[in-house]
């Protein structure tokens, strides 16, 4: 697995013959400290485009238009997000937590996050060329996290509606993960966070591999 960070919750996944984007954000809006690493032109091999939830800074809509434009990319989510993108009902696919379903040669599974704010918030299990990819979309910490397997975990860490430091590594009790990234800090002053207590937090308890990713970087897992 091959896996780039685009900043706050974007991921841009490289999963055996697949291509994968998990929230991808471009804009500027809502004073953004760091800016997103890439633009939305600069893909033009995506297979599918996974939407948490309707929040802005998770679901860019006229981004996810531009490039299923050129990809021709499914794109999937819960209803309240995929109802206000500019994309054909073809390539929509609407899901709701404990949804599972395999199209063109990947799997996903739908779990639940818990995010107030939003109307129906997700995360998503992608299990493509022998490795499972988890993202946590927006959650807190919360007892239906249990359970969840996957080789790489993406985790909000930033607070402010999400886990923060500390309940992300309690979070980490919960699923069983071998490598976990750290998403959804600071973006904004609110979610301003030492990403790196995090990860000497994680080392300490030994269980997960943390990878500590600027927006750019690129790892392969």
């Amino acid at each position: 697995m091959e896996l780039t960070f685009l900043g706050h919750s974007g991921f841009f996944a490289k999963m055996g013959p697949k291509r994968f984007l998990f929230d991808p954000w471009f804009g500027s809006d809502g004073k953004r400290q760091v800016p997103s690493a890439v633009t939305a032109a600069q893909f033009r091999n995506v297979d599918a485009i996974f939407i948490s939830h309707e929040h802005f800074d998770h679901c860019d809509g006229k981004a996810v238009a531009d490039i299923v434009g050129r990809t021709l990319a499914h794109v999937i989510g819960p209803a309240e997000a995929l109802d206000g993108i500019p994309v054909a009902e073809r390539l929509k696919m609407r899901v709701k937590v404990g949804e599972k379903f395999t199209v063109n040669g990947y799997e996903v599974a739908v779990v639940a996050a818990q995010h107030p704010k939003s109307a129906y918030p997700v995360g998503f299990i992608v299990n493509c060329g022998g490795q499972k990819l988890y993202h946590a979309g927006d959650t807190y910490d919360f007892y239906g996290l249990t359970g969840i397997e996957a080789d790489v975990g993406l985790l909000p860490i930033g607070g402010t509606y999400t886990m923060d430091i500390f309940a992300a590594i309690t979070a980490l009790k919960r699923v069983r993960l071998k490598h976990v990234v750290p998403m959804h800090y600071g973006t904004f002053a609110q979610i301003d966070v030492d990403v790196q207590d995090f990860a000497k937090r994680v080392k300490a308890s030994g269980r997960t591999q943390v990878h500590v990713l600027q927006p750019g970087d690129c790892i392969e897992l």
